[in-house]
């Protein structure tokens, strides 16, 4: 469709992508929205954090890592904003255990960003062992963040046990991490996860700070989808998964979320996690390296030829899985299916998992089959 107005218009590929991106940002949210769509170009088209397309999955030309950097950009400055220009006081600056927690996940973003500067800054191990620190730190100081009672038999038990809940709770909470960073090899895909879930979080506190989130959110998923040249970095899947694993533990505690609601809302990082790990180790291969057998990577190569466009395949795989699953649970919300603290949503992630398990065989057959 862009080449069919290019010769028309007078303007190229890259430019009618940008207009493009500045119409539905501008629709969305105005000036705003235009403001930091240029933004992103500006920071897309930087030397620095630069990938080719043959070392990065899927994607279709040379992109850019600092994805995650300008959504903390984006968030930094409106968040600054609020704090000057308005009588809004943020819970970080009230609350100490508040701001532990978000300490704690700029450490995260900060390990995230050295790494995409420079890549390999640190060895997969080294960075491994950075995250159990921050994070076993963060529930030393504040165990009330280590959740009690999840309503799982057995495991409720251990938690119990100050020592265990602590060890138990500090492997969850890195392997959380680590799950969002593996699954972010698709445009849209784990930012899609992330705007439904500060759609939730805004829809559930209603706090300017979840506005904000909801937004940064919202204009990357938009520019990721559309031109392709930005992903989310080490930056951006370790702040936002640690952004949502906050959210998520403290709705958890304090009743306003149950487990299995949080699980259906990231149950692709959380299941491809799971099967990554397994595939690696029963393969004989370091569970650090990277491969190529996620399920977003066969979906990829099932729907490449149907488009034309390669960015279209990528965003199309992208959205397509988290559509599947943490649309869903954004649906399940939005319509009241359940309360989000209700147990039954277990069965929602009963459901992905199952669905999850069938694509992969299925996808996995086409594959040998097609040789």
């Amino acid at each position: 469709m862009l080449d069919k107005v290019k010769r028309p218009l007078g303007i190229n590929k890259f430019q009618a992508k940008i207009v493009l991106m500045c119409l539905c940002a501008g629709v969305s949210y105005g000036l705003a929205g235009i403001g930091v769509i240029l933004l992103m170009t500006f920071m897309s088209r930087l030397s620095i954090g630069r990938d080719s397309a043959a070392s990065h999955g899927i994607s279709a030309s040379d992109s850019s890592r600092l994805g995650g950097a300008a959504i903390a950009l984006i968030f930094g400055a409106y968040f600054i904003g609020l704090v000057l220009l308005t009588p809004y006081t943020p819970s970080v600056l009230r609350v100490e255990r508040e701001m532990y927690l978000w300490l704690a996940i700029f450490l995260c973003g900060l390990l995230g960003l050295a790494e995409d500067i420079k890549t390999d800054f640190l060895t997969p191990f080294l960075r491994l062992m950075t995250k159990f620190a921050v994070w076993g730190w963060l529930f030393w100081l504040w165990p009330d963040l280590m959740p009690k009672q999840l309503g799982i038999m057995g495991l409720d038990d251990l938690l119990q046990v100050p020592l265990l809940a602590w060890l138990l709770t500090t492997v969850f909470c890195v392997g959380f991490i680590n799950a969002f960073n593996m699954a972010d090899g698709a445009n849209g895909l784990v930012p899609g996860i992330a705007f439904a879930a500060f759609v939730i979080f805004f829809l559930e506190y209603g706090r300017p700070t979840d506005g904000v989130l909801m937004f940064a959110c919202t204009m990357f998923l938009l520019f990721n989808i559309i031109s392709g040249w930005f992903f989310l970095g080490d930056t951006g899947s370790y702040g936002l998964g640690a952004i949502i694993l906050g959210y998520g533990l403290n709705g958890v505690i304090g009743g306003g979320f149950s487990i299995w609601f949080m699980l259906a809302l990231a149950a692709y990082p959380c299941l491809d996690f799971v099967a990554s790990i397994t595939r690696r180790l029963a393969s004989g291969r370091s569970p650090f390296v990277a491969d190529d057998g996620h399920l977003h990577n066969y979906l990829h190569r099932k729907l490449k030829p149907v488009f034309s466009s390669k960015v279209m395949a990528n965003s199309v795989t992208g959205l397509l899985i988290s559509g599947c699953t943490a649309g869903l649970a954004l649906l399940g919300y939005i319509t009241s299916w359940r309360a989000a603290d209700s147990p039954d949503w277990l069965w929602v992630f009963v459901a992905e998992t199952g669905l999850y398990l069938l694509v992969m065989r299925w996808l996995k057959q086409q594959s040998q089959q097609e040789g």
